[in-house]
């Protein structure tokens, strides 16, 4: 069997893991948990990031080496990174003024750096999304990833559901206005997973060695839709909290005015809740239970653990 653990535990082996997106949610999130492994199965743990922010100080902080790339250095500045780690975990870089078609750069330098690992993460039914702009650049790097990962030693797709601590964003709003406020059909049916479960799934195939390499789809443990969000934050928040459905151009304003994200972001967020409404993040499957080896978290317990970042 075929596992990133053969590669890490091999003598000839760099014992170094990079991961890129550090300066956004996903990608910091999985670099936080791979530095928890660090000591143990292997040296190193690298941090690709394009904006410097508090994610990636918390990352050096807590002994990541960060390194700062953009699509526009081109293949052989991101193959030069690449080359110093023996597993490549690749976020994709949404925060890069340049994301777009040529961000699959990110993924082809991991063949001219000849990595032995390369874990891509992706979005559920991306080949269905090439309508979404924001989000189109994921089939070009999933057709990358196709492309080179016959000549990799171990490869892997992890394909995600919408996280729901996205909602984090919101929190100023929720517990002001007591109201989920988005642009998207309120019964449109998915099934979010919360980032951390995401994320400790991920690293446990880097570590465990009964994890296969393969395409996984990862999802929370059941089908909601944002009304049914609603009333589970209501029931843990003790406070009455409805779902709105808002203008694409008003979310973005709130984005962009309180949030403070780059456009970018912002963009990819409304296209990622345009796909829901569409219906193709509807799918649910038992992946990440398996990952996980346990149940994941709920929407309900989701809610419940981070109760005071939605209250007054």
């Amino acid at each position: 069997m075929v596992t990133f653990s053969s590669l890490l535990e091999s003598p000839t082996a760099y014992k170094a893991v990079l991961v890129t997106g550090c300066d956004m949610y996903a990608g910091y999130q999985i670099a936080l948990d791979a530095l928890q492994h660090k000591g143990k199965h292997y040296k190193c743990v690298y941090a690709v990031y394009y904006k410097e922010n508090d994610m990636v100080h918390h990352l050096k902080k807590h002994g990541a080496d960060c390194i700062k790339l953009a699509v526009a250095d081109g293949a052989d500045a991101i193959a030069k990174a690449y080359s110093k780690a023996d597993v490549v975990v690749v976020v994709p870089p949404v925060s890069d003024d340049h994301w777009g078609k040529d961000s699959c750069v990110f993924v082809s330098a991991a063949e001219k750096a000849k990595v032995k690992g390369l874990l891509l993460c992706s979005k559920i039914n991306a080949d269905q999304l090439g309508n979404l702009p924001m989000l189109q650049p994921l089939i070009q790097m999933e057709q990358a990833y196709h492309d080179i990962k016959g000549k990799i030693k171990v490869a892997s797709l992890v394909r995600c559901s919408l996280h729901i601590d996205m909602l984090w964003l919101f929190r100023d709003q929720i517990a002001s206005d007591r109201k989920i406020c988005l642009p998207a059909n309120g019964q449109a049916k998915f099934a979010p997973l919360v980032g951390s479960d995401a994320s400790h799934a991920l690293c446990r195939m880097l570590v465990d060695p009964n994890i296969p390499a393969g395409t996984y789809q990862l999802t929370g443990p059941e089908q909601l839709d944002f009304e049914t969000v609603a009333q589970h934050a209501a029931s843990k928040l003790d406070e009455e909290i409805a779902y709105s459905q808002i203008e694409r151009k008003d979310m973005e304003q709130f984005l962009k005015d309180k949030v403070k994200l780059c456009d970018n972001h912002i963009g990819y967020i409304g296209d990622t809740l345009e796909a829901l409404s569409k219906g193709l993040l509807d799918k649910c499957t038992s992946d990440l239970e398996q990952l996980l080896g346990k149940q994941p978290m709920s929407v309900k317990k989701y809610f419940e653990k981070n109760a005071n970042d939605f209250k007054p």
